[in-house]
């Protein structure tokens, strides 16, 4: 078999419980670098790309294959273009970021399995609350 080279040595993708999935060969700890994205930089969302700035995102091809997590052990350092450890990682650990706390907009919304909310991004999250915070108050008075 012939070694992917745009996944960095430490990592591997493969089947995981939501389809494919990043997983660590080694562990790390809180606080590590796990890879640095590389990529072309776009100005839209992709289903695949990782938000980086306004209007700046990367196709780099291991985060395109990172999961969701409402409970994440990885973050995105935009300035680094990179992925770092929240927590302590295991070997063989799935890493998995907030898609919710780094994207503005996602290409592709979904909800999630974990938690059954929406995940849309932080703006379209957002206005989803605001609505439904004047829909409550809109009942609220209804019933006066």
């Amino acid at each position: 078999m012939t070694k992917d080279t745009r996944v960095p040595p430490d990592l591997v993708i493969k089947e995981g419980i939501h389809g494919e999935g990043v997983f660590t060969k080694v562990a790390f700890k809180r606080g590590d670098t796990l890879f640095q994205m590389k990529g072309k930089i776009i100005q839209h969302p992709t289903r695949t790309s990782v938000q980086l700035g306004k209007d700046k995102h990367i196709e780099d091809y291991t985060a395109g294959h990172i999961n969701h997590s409402c409970t994440p052990n990885i973050k995105v350092n935009r300035a680094k273009h990179s992925f770092e450890c929240i927590v302590d990682i295991d070997a063989n650990e799935e890493i998995m970021f907030d898609y919710n706390e780094n994207e503005e907009s996602l290409a592709n919304p979904f909800y999630c399995e974990c938690c059954g909310r929406i995940i849309v991004g932080k703006k379209r999250q957002e206005a989803l609350k605001k609505k439904r915070n004047k829909t409550f108050h809109l009942n609220e008075n209804t019933l006066k």
